[in-house]
């Protein structure tokens, strides 16, 4: 197991853990849709891990014989599955074959009833392209999230693109394609999407959809967005990471006229503005020597890792992280280097999770961050109310990090134990042996023992409060607030649960609360009938009130979130009052009418 620190505290560490061992040169990674992965030797053998990965006694695949894998870049270099691979059976491979080094593109299924195993005799041949070196094959294979079967291809090899390929519109050398495998357009094994971007330019190679590049050893797609993302091997002097917007094809990256950000070989080219530079390059040999692309974490896993795009250098293992902020702008961080083990590729399963493979060692890693687990909490005593007595607590609980810890609060204090507080929020920065950092902020509240007494009382149909003299009220119906409800008394016009919040001149907060149910039947003793209709109503409604002797009563109709849409002052013993309606919207309403005797509240529907 191999651990380091990353260089920059708000970066990923990460850990490489053995998930698989005993391969000869592995070059690729995939998975199917399923708990399986698939690892591909250069030699010509794809073998396949179950979820533990336990690797099946028998490959998956052996095409050793019509590959080529003397030279270095040589070999059986990707695999790729369709989306509908579980239904159909069919895989893709780029492969050089062994009869001249030329690569090639094919198409297999599975062995008739065995899901491990593939039919060495299904290949279907779609494609071949001239290799006039050994290296600089391309070689990766992915379906985009479109359904097309993307492939890379390097310059042709040799250094510096003697032929520049990477600039001739009509060579697929030096590009990535994209291809429809779902058909055939005349004279080809597949179909040329309708919308390649130039499929309508006759001086451009219809295959093409990206071009510029000397060596792309490993894209990936970003398997929420779509964005693609490229590691281009470098010449003598940049290593590059090229990333591309969802959909967004067409691009030069600039190779052979520029090398990353520097120009290599400018006869003849256009300046570097006319091409799509790199979102990172690195200094070849200062940081390493060759690139290998890897994939944006989208797993679920490590939360530390969200939308970090992760790659390495195959030659001095250094580890990079890649993120794009909101404004569009890209930051990378190298976050340490590992033993140099030839990481020749990177892999994802069908969770997101990430694994590497070890050239030289023939191992399958697993990448585990170190600090998603590190998390923070806290128990929480209030201070006394009013401020000045200092005796609010903090006892905070660390998880999942690697102690000693250290701890230090916007206070000055350093224990996890904190005292002598008063009413407030207190930050923490928490740092652990590995330098997994978290902040974290909790608030001490107030704690004051109420008036004696303190509550909710409902009188006369109003709810008001027991004692004391308050700085602020709020009432609440069923724990939300209501609207504009700031006064000392306040009356209910449904069934709920009430509370006020109450808070004192010094600051403390109380909030009583009383269940009330409102009783449509009684009525204050100094009413001697009553009566509401239409009731439910589509326009107008008439009051019709007997007192038992002259008074002065104030009659509103409320809406449910209590705003008056009807306010009248209304004198006398008997009441007769027609309330239009009609321009309300449909719902439930409350009369509620308040005099010195009691007030009464009614629902009124308007129809």
């Amino acid at each position: 197991m191999l651990v380091f620190t990353a260089v920059l505290s708000a970066q990923p560490k990460i850990e490489l853990v053995s998930h698989a061992t005993g391969f000869t040169r592995p070059v690729d990674i995939a998975h199917c849709g399923d708990s399986r992965l698939f690892v591909v030797e250069q030699r010509g053998y794809i073998w396949v891990l179950d979820s533990a990965g336990n690797r099946l006694p028998t490959p998956f695949l052996n095409i050793d014989p019509r590959v080529r894998s003397n030279g270095n870049e040589q070999g059986l270099l990707g695999l790729a599955f369709p989306p509908d691979f579980a239904q159909t059976g069919i895989f893709y491979l780029n492969y050089t074959r062994e009869t001249d080094g030329d690569t090639r593109v094919s198409r297999f299924s599975l062995l008739p009833g065995n899901a491990n195993e593939a039919d060495p005799n299904s290949e279907e041949i779609l494609l071949e392209v001239n290799q006039p070196y050994t290296n600089h094959n391309g070689g990766c294979l992915k379906f985009g999230p479109d359904g097309y079967l993307y492939v890379s291809l390097g310059d042709g090899g040799s250094g510096g693109d003697p032929q520049n390929n990477g600039q001739t519109k009509k060579s697929l050398l030096g590009k990535i394609l994209r291809l429809d495998v779902s058909g055939t357009s005349p004279g080809l094994q597949y179909a040329i999407p309708s919308d390649n971007p130039f499929v309508n330019d006759t001086t451009f190679s219809p295959e093409i959809w990206s071009w510029g590049l000397r060596n792309p050893w490993r894209f990936s797609f970003d398997r929420q967005t779509g964005d693609m993302w490229i590691g281009d091997v470098g010449q003598v002097a940049r290593e590059e990471i090229d990333f591309e917007p969802a959909g967004a094809g067409g691009r030069n990256y600039g190779w052979r006229c520029y090398e990353g950000t520097s120009p290599y070989n400018t006869d003849g080219c256009q300046p570097s503005s006319a091409y799509t530079g790199p979102v990172f390059d690195y200094a070849n040999p200062g940081l390493g020597r060759s690139v290998t692309g890897g994939f944006i974490y989208r797993g679920t896993q490590y939360a530390d890792l969200q939308d970090f795009y992760l790659f390495a250098d195959y030659v001095s293992g250094r580890w990079w992280a890649t993120r794009q902020g909101p404004d569009g702008t890209f930051s990378t961080a190298l976050i340490g280097q590992f033993a140099a083990n030839q990481y020749s590729t990177y892999g994802e399963d069908r969770d997101g999770e990430l694994y590497v493979a070890a050239l030289a060692q023939g191992v399958i890693y697993k990448v585990k961050e170190l600090c998603s687990a590190f998390q923070l909490s806290a128990t929480v005593t209030d201070a006394s109310c009013p401020a000045g007595m200092l005796n609010g607590i903090i006892d905070l609980n660390i998880v999942g990090g690697l102690a000693p810890y250290t701890l230090l609060w916007n206070n000055g204090q350093t224990d996890s134990l904190i005292i002598y507080l008063d009413p407030g929020s207190y930050s923490v920065l928490a740092t652990d042996a590995r330098g997994c950092a978290r902040r974290d902020t909790f608030v001490v509240g107030y704690l004051e023992s109420p008036p004696l007494g303190l509550a909710l009382v409902l009188s006369n149909g109003t709810l008001g409060i027991t004692s004391g003299t308050w700085a602020g009220y709020q009432w609440f119906l069923n724990g939300m607030p209501i609207a504009g409800a700031t006064n000392p008394t306040f009356v209910p016009v449904q069934d709920g649960f009430y509370e006020c919040l109450l808070v004192s001149s010094g600051g403390c907060k109380y909030k009583p609360g009383l269940l009330v149910t409102v009783v449509s039947t009684a009525l204050p003793t100094s009413v001697a009938s009553f009566s509401l209709a239409p009731n439910p109503t589509s326009s107008a409604i008439r009051v019709s009130m007997e007192l038992r002797q002259s008074e002065r009563i104030n009659m509103a109709i409320l809406d449910a979130g209590q705003s008056r849409v009807f306010s009248k002052q209304l004198h006398g013993q008997r009441i007769e009052e027609e309330i239009d309606l009609g321009y309300l919207p449909a719902g439930t309403y409350y009369l509620v009418v308040e005099m010195p005797s009691g007030s009464l509240v009614r629902p009124v529907v308007r129809k």
